[in-house]
Order: structure tokens, then C-alpha cells, then sequence
């Protein structure tokens, strides 16, 4: 049975679900269409009774909003709405009118091509809201799916556990899937919103949460992360390895072990982006070899400034090793 004749999951009666502390739910969509009216059922079928469902649809170009109107016409029991972007604005834009719009304790945001598994909400407010309030975070492992919805492996490094602190930790690599996550809101005050100087939203804001923070973790499958071909880290590669410089260098100067970390990845990612064409690659090999002082850093800056192709060098590199 499709998810469109499923009937939805058993609701508690209204006065449970005052009771209860109210989730809000963020959708941020673009050029979804195909995965959105899924991705809004799952929201729709969860056991937890206290919703708010918020969709910001980031000028799609696609069906999306007539999905989202349509689906929501046909669910008036939903407590939901749409809110429009006139023109493309980004994932970090998208993610702060979510936030702003939003009044529950608790914050999710969902991408408009992945889906909650039934009990996500309920699981995982029971958890946070029995936690201190030095939690600011509940994390939780998360299957992977392909555009047909098919399982994935999940990379080694993807949704593992992690103790209470976890800033040195994700200064190596980010994680956590952000649809696997339940955000205490009010933390948001603390740390702020979401930097719109950045082309993806979630791995800056943890490392904002947990300077501040504790995060909890849960190894119950909550969600399900598409990859398909038109999924951001698939079409926008450089610019995903530009922001990840971007935001790592920002948490510089709380400790010694973590600049160390920021330095090495700094390094290696630098000369990637040399590698692959970047224009912003002299600027963070001047970067690398202000850190570093060695002698490839050097010339690996100089020759970018020189206008010399990441390409060649690596092509003369090839050339020298046969």
C-alpha cells in the first residue's frame, strides 16, 4: 500500500497532545517534488500527537509548492504551513525562517526528499526531555536510501556513537545526520542561527551546540537519508569542501588540540581545492602555509598565486613518478 492510501497511524486524544511538549517540524524544500508528498507523510504518520509542521519552500522550480498545497488541503487536521521564498536563497536562509516561524520546545528540520520513521518524535522527546537541560541535542543513528528508496550502506563515519561532548570530535568530520536530530529550541538562543555565509547548514551549528552543550545519542534508526543525483553533495562538491574550510577555521582559538585538528584539515583540504579548480584555493593555501611554514606549502601557494592549474601541477606530479 502506497503512503498515499495509508490510513494515518493512531493519534492520542487532543488533551494528551497538550500535554505534550510541541515539536516543530521543518521541511526545507527545493526542486523535490518527487520525494516532497513522502516526506510529508511521514511527518503526518507519527505517533507523537503535538506537531508543528513548517515547509519553506526555497523558490523550487519544479512542482514542489502544488504539492505541498495539495497535501495539505487534503489533511486539514495537519497543523501545517508553507511559507515561499520569491527567489532562491539557500539552505541556511531556509533553515532560520523555519526557526524563526517556529514555537514548539522542540526542533527538527527534514529535508524534503528524506522521511521520518514513525516513532522518531515520540522516541526521541521522551529521551531529550528526561535529559538536563546541558543537553541541547539528541542525535540517533540513520539508514541511507537511493532515489528509489532502496538501502545504502552507511558510511563508517556516519551517525556513530559519540559521548556527551562532541566539539574535538566533529572538528575531524561531521557525523551527524541533521534528519536524525532533535534540537532543544531555546538553545538557539545561546548560540544563534544559522550562518548564512555557508552553503550547508548543520555540521557549523553543532560545533556551536557542543561548545556550549552536551549532545545525547540514540542508536534507534529514526530516519531515512536520500542520495540521489540531484542531492546537494552531489552537485555541488567544491563548494561543500569550501564551506567546510569556511566554518571549520571560525573555531579557532578555543584549544590547542582543536587548532591542531583545524590546522590538518586545513591542509588537506586546501590542496584539494587546489587540486579540483577551486578560486578560492590561494587563499586558503596562504592559509595552510601561514600554519605550516613548510616548504610544499610554499610552493604549492606560490604557484596558485602564479595562476598556475591545480591540474598541472598534479599532471607534472604524475609525470615525475613514473
Amino acid at each position: 500500500m502506497s503512503s498515499e492510501t495509508q490510513p494515518a497511524a493512531p493519534r492520542s486524544t487532543e488533551h494528551m497532545a497538550q500535554n505534550l511538549p510541541l515539536v516543530t517540524v521543518g521541511v526545507a524544500s527545493y526542486n523535490n517534488a518527487a520525494y516532497l508528498r513522502e516526506t510529508l507523510e511521514s511527518i503526518r504518520l507519527q505517533t507523537y500527537p503535538n506537531v508543528e509542521l513548517l515547509v519553506v519552500d526555497d523558490a523550487s522550480t519544479d512542482d514542489s509548492v502544488a504539492v505541498v498545497e495539495a497535501w495539505l488541503a487534503e489533511h486539514p487536521e495537519v497543523n501545517g504551513r508553507l511559507i515561499r521564498h520569491p527567489t532562491n536563497r539557500g539552505i541556511c536562509p531556509s533553515c532560520n525562517d523555519l526557526l524563526n516561524n517556529a514555537t514548539g520546545e522542540y526542533f527538527s528540520v527534514v529535508g524534503s526528499d528524506d522521511v521520518y520513521l514513525p516513532d522518531k518524535l515520540e522516541h526521541q522527546v521522551k529521551l531529550l526531555h528526561n535529559a538536563g537541560p546541558e543537553f541541547a541535542v539528541l542525535t540517533s543513528s540513520i539508514e541511507f536510501m537511493d532515489g528509489e528508496g532502496n538501502k545504502l550502506p552507511k558510511p563508517d563515519d556516519f551517525a556513530i556513537p559519540h559521548p556527551p561532548e562532541v566539539f574535538i570530535p566533529l572538528l575531524k568530520g561531521c557525523f551527524i545526520g541533521a534528519v536524525g536530530v532533535l534540537i532543544r529550541r531555546s538553545c538557539f538562543a545561546t548560540v544563534g542561527q544559522y550562518d548564512e555565509q555557508l552553503p550547508f547548514e548543520d555540521w557549523d551549528m553543532w560545533l556551536r551546540m557542543s561548545r556550549q552543550y552536551k549532545f545525547l545519542y540514540s542508536p534507534k534508526v529514526s530516519a531515512r537519508y536520500r542520495r540521489h543525483r540531484n542531492s546537494f553533495f552531489e552537485t555541488r562538491k567544491r563548494q561543500a569542501e569550501e564551506g567546510a574550510l569556511l566554518l571549520l577555521n571560525k573555531h579557532r582559538g578555543v584549544s590547542a588540540e582543536a587548532d591542531a585538528i583545524i590546522i590538518a584539515q586545513t591542509r588537506l583540504r586546501a590542496e584539494w581545492l587546489y587540486q579540483i579548480g577551486s578560486p578560492q584555493a590561494a587563499h586558503w593555501l596562504g592559509i595552510r602555509w601561514r600554519d605550516s611554514r613548510d616548504l610544499r606549502s610554499l610552493a604549492l601557494y606560490t604557484l596558485a598565486k602564479m595562476g598556475v592549474s591545480g591540474e598541472q601541477v598534479v599532471k607534472f606530479q604524475r609525470r615525475l613518478g613514473r
